[in-house]
C-alpha cells in the first residue's frame, strides 16, 4: 500500500504567537471559544473588547496542546461527502479469506494511527476507516484534516461488488486489500470497472450520460442542473498551416454549463454535435416512480475526462414530499436511499458500457454510425 506523500512542508512544529493571533481573528473561531480559552486562564473578557485586542493579548501567553486543539477544531475543514465508485470482482473468493485480509489491513492502518472498524452481515463485509490527511499549504491549525471513508464488499453470484469512497487514499487501501487476497489465496481475481476508455467516440460518450439520466431504473428524469463537457487538446504536431496553428493556440478544453434545462440548451447541443465535445460530468434531479414521489439530486462523472475512466457518483441530497408537494429545501440522504440509488446507477452504467461498446464495434466494422 502506498504511503502518504508530502507535497509541501514541513510545517512548524509549534504554533507561534503570530499563528495564534491570526487564528483567533478568523471568523470561524467564535466568541464562545475565545471566552473559554481565557476562562481556562481564570480570565474573564468583556463583550465590548474587540476581537483583535483579545487575540493580541492571548497570543502573548503560553499555549499548550489543548489550546491548539480547541482552535484547530474551529478552523478545521468540514469535508464534503465524497463520491462513490464501484467495481465487480469475480473469481473464487471465500468470505473467511476476506475477513482475514481485512484484519491484517486493519492492523497496518491502526499502527499508522488510523481508526478502522470491520462489520459483517452474512457474506457482506464493510470497512469503515477514519484517517487523517495533512495539507502543508494551510496554516498550522488547519493542516490536519480528519476524514472518513468506507469499503463495502457485497456478495454477488459471480463474486463481489466492491463499493468504496472515491479518493486516492481509500483506493490504495482497496487495491492493497485485493493484492493481499490474491497473493495469500493463490487465486486470480478479475476486476471489472465502469469505463469508456475503449469507446473513444464523443457522441457515444455523451450518450452514456444521456441514457443514464433518462433510463435510470426506478426513477424519472426531472431536470439537468449542470453539465461538464470536454475536448482533448489536439496533438501539437508541426503544421505549416497558420490557421491550424491558431486553432491550437485557442483550444478550449472544458466547458461548464449550469442552470435549468441545461440538457436542452442550444449551446450544449452545438458543442456536442459540431465540435466533438463530450459530457464527462452531469448533475440532475430524478423523481422516484414508486413511493411518495421524492426527488433526488444526483451527480455522476468520470474523474479522468480524457480516458473517461474512474467513474463515480453521489446522491447529493433529497427533496422530501409533504402534503403531496415536493419541498424546496434539500435534506441529507439516508443510508437506504443511498443504497437504492447506488444499485440503480451501477446496474444501468454497466449495461450501458456493454451496449455502447457493441455499438462502437459495429460502427467501426461498417454496421452502424458511432462517430
Amino acid at each position: 500500500m502506498k504511503t502518504k506523500s508530502r507535497g509541501h512542508g514541513p510545517s512548524l512544529y509549534y504554533a507561534t504567537d503570530k499563528n495564534v493571533f491570526d487564528a483567533l481573528n478568523e471568523h470561524k473561531v467564535d466568541a464562545k471559544t475565545i471566552a473559554q480559552l481565557f476562562l481556562s486562564r481564570n480570565t474573564i473578557v468583556g463583550k465590548k473588547t474587540s476581537r483583535e485586542e483579545k487575540a493580541k493579548y492571548f497570543s502573548r501567553l503560553n499555549h499548550d496542546y489543548y489550546d491548539h486543539k480547541a482552535i484547530s477544531e474551529k478552523l478545521g475543514i468540514v469535508p464534503r461527502r465524497e463520491r462513490t465508485t464501484s467495481m465487480d470482482v469475480s473469481g473464487v473468493i471465500q468470505v473467511d479469506s476476506i475477513v482475514d485480509v481485512a484484519e491484517k489491513i486493519k492492523k497496518e492502518l491502526e499502527s499508522a494511527g488510523e481508526v478502522v472498524q470491520i462489520s459483517r452481515s452474512g457474506e457482506d463485509i464493510c470497512l469503515n476507516i477514519q484517517y487523517s490527511t495533512i495539507d502543508y499549504k494551510k496554516n498550522e491549525f488547519s493542516q490536519v484534516q480528519i476524514r472518513d471513508g468506507s469499503i463495502e464488499l457485497i456478495k454477488t453470484d459471480a463474486g463481489y461488488t466492491v463499493r468504496n469512497t472515491q479518493n486516492q487514499y481509500i483506493d490504495d487501501v482497496r487495491e492493497a486489500m485485493f493484492g493481499k487476497l490474491e497473493s495469500e489465496t493463490d487465486s486470480k481475481l478479475e476486476k471489472n470497472v465502469i469505463s469508456l476508455f475503449d469507446i473513444p467516440s464523443p457522441k457515444l460518450r455523451s450518450k452514456f450520460f444521456h441514457s443514464l439520466i433518462h433510463e435510470l431504473p426506478g426513477y424519472r428524469h426531472v431536470d439537468v442542473t449542470d453539465v461538464y463537457t470536454y475536448k482533448a487538446k489536439p496533438s501539437e504536431e508541426r503544421n505549416d498551416d497558420e490557421e491550424d496553428e491558431n486553432e491550437l493556440d485557442t483550444h478550449i478544453e472544458k466547458v461548464f454549463l449550469r442552470g435549468n434545462g441545461v440538457s436542452r440548451s442550444e449551446l450544449l447541443n452545438d458543442l456536442i454535435e459540431k465540435d466533438d465535445y463530450y459530457i464527462t460530468k452531469i448533475g440532475w434531479s430524478a423523481e422516484e416512480l414508486s413511493g411518495v414521489g421524492r426527488q433526488f439530486d444526483i451527480e455522476a462523472l468520470f474523474s479522468d475526462p480524457k480516458d473517461c475512466s474512474s467513474f463515480s457518483f453521489l446522491l447529493c441530497g433529497v427533496f422530501p414530499v409533504e402534503d403531496g408537494k415536493v419541498m424546496t429545501k434539500r435534506r441529507p440522504p439516508t443510508k437506504n436511499e443511498i443504497e437504492a440509488i447506488s444499485i440503480a446507477i451501477e446496474t444501468k452504467s454497466r449495461a450501458l458500457v456493454v451496449a455502447l461498446r457493441n455499438e462502437y464495434e459495429n460502427a467501426i466494422n461498417g454496421e452502424g454510425n458511432g462517430n
